[in-house]
């Protein structure tokens, strides 16, 4: 998740107007997508290792702010440039796989990680990430095709009709796995 937290740092850094706290990045990540939360505060330093971000430590206030190093970078570029770091944000990777084959916009990652995880701080696993991704596209393959299309054209996925779509069927897989089979 090291792509995740430096996009979620960079997001905060830019609502904030300012460098933020490693609590407020928690706050954050949990009003954006809470099951990262926790690993805001292993992820920063493994960040701060490779120079992408900057810590200043203010005695006063008795607290370390974070800022990405400038300037700011994707998380395509990143991957490309860090590909241990892809390898390190298994969400991200998994996802991208699934989607695309390749890196895709971090957007797009986590509103289909909100909405698999319903919003919940409780992880689900990589492999009930793949499989319901998989189902997915078995079920729906116009909407991965559709998706790919917005993503290549630079659509924000909040502004994706086919966002939406994929939404609700995942919503729909997700309540048909919970309910028993009758027979």
């Amino acid at each position: 998740m090291p792509l995740m937290i430096y996009r979620l740092l960079r997001d905060a850094v830019e609502k904030f107007g300012r460098a933020v706290t490693t609590q407020e990045l928690i706050n954050y990540t949990k009003s954006v997508i809470p099951m990262c939360a926790d690993h805001v505060p292993h992820h920063l330093p493994l960040l701060h290792r490779y120079g992408l971000v900057e810590k200043r430590l203010d005695k006063e206030k008795r607290a370390i702010y974070w800022e990405p190093t400038k300037p700011y970078r994707t998380e395509m570029e990143l991957a490309e440039e860090y590909p241990e770091l892809l390898l390190e944000s298994l969400y991200y990777h998994t996802v991208s796989e699934e989607v695309t084959g390749k890196p895709i916009p971090l957007d797009y990652v986590i509103e289909l990680l909100y909405e698999i995880s319903g919003g919940s701080e409780k992880r689900p696993t990589l492999l009930f990430i793949k499989r319901l991704l998989q189902r997915v596209k078995e079920h729906r393959p116009d909407l991965f095709r559709r998706m790919t299309r917005d993503i290549e054209a630079g659509v924000d996925p909040k502004e994706s009709e086919v966002m939406a779509e994929i939404k609700k069927v995942i919503k729909e897989l997700k309540l048909s796995d919970e309910q028993p089979l009758k027979d």
